[in-house]
């Protein structure tokens, strides 16, 4: 891990909250996805490996710092976005403006780099609706993996459909898209939804919606493309 360097003031310390350690099984499962699944997604499962078992999760010690010591720290938290953007070009990352950091957001530069370097990592997976939903308001999550934690965002769609007689005995199929909005919905932190495209597919019996969207947290702001697939059984069901 690179070492950051000052003069003129005093780098903060961190201070190591207790924290309680729940031994994890030999069962215990890891969804892997890459962004932007589509249709037919799989998921690996891994065992968790015997140096994993009992790891203690720290989080880190917000720093207490004067507004001189912060524009300094600014600073270097600009180079080491730029750092990691560079090794990872096809990442969109930012950092946000300073007068959008709260105080939480005020870490020790190996920490922060941290935070870069997970959200840069991050991976989304699209969850399977297990539940049948009526076509003008239809829920759809994707669970955000950054570092060890999950974020979790929730779509909601609205469509239409239409009994189709081109089909053997008649069937529901997707008429139109309406629209799609998308929220945070546990885990923290703020999405804003920038943008979505959609193309009907499978004879009108899928709906695959593309929503464009920036994630900020701890400072840093990582935009993303994610797909979600819309399926019309052929009673006009939408899952």
């Amino acid at each position: 891990m690179k070492k950051y360097v000052y003069t003129g003031f005093l780098l903060g310390t961190i201070v190591l909250a207790g924290c309680s350690v729940n031994e994890k099984t030999e069962g215990q499962i890891n969804e892997e996805t890459s962004e932007g699944l589509t249709v037919g997604e799989t998921v690996e499962i891994e065992q968790l490996a015997d140096t994993d078992k009992g790891k203690i999760m720290v989080s880190a010690v917000p720093l207490d710092l004067t507004q001189e010591q912060k524009e300094d720290y600014y600073k270097e938290y600009t180079k080491i976005v730029t750092e990691v953007s560079s090794a990872y070009p096809n990442q969109d990352l930012s950092i946000e403006t300073m007068d959008k950091f709260k105080q939480e957001d005020w870490v020790e530069l190996e920490e922060f780099e941290k935070i870069v370097s997970d959200r840069a990592n991050a991976k989304i997976t699209v969850l399977t609706n297990t539940d049948i939903y009526a076509p003008d308001l239809v829920p759809k999550t994707a669970n955000f993996h950054i570092g060890s934690s999950v974020r979790t965002i929730r779509f909601t769609g609205s469509f239409e459909t239409q009994l189709s007689s081109n089909t053997p005995n008649g069937r529901q199929l997707f008429s139109r898209f309406d629209a799609i909005s998308s929220q945070v919905e546990s885990g923290g932190g703020i999405w804003i939804q920038t943008g979505y495209d959609h193309s009907m597919t499978d004879g009108g019996r899928i709906y695959l919606i593309t929503v464009g969207g920036k994630y900020s947290q701890g400072g840093v702001s990582s935009s993303h493309n994610i797909e979600v697939a819309f399926n019309c059984n052929k009673n006009g069901g939408i899952s």
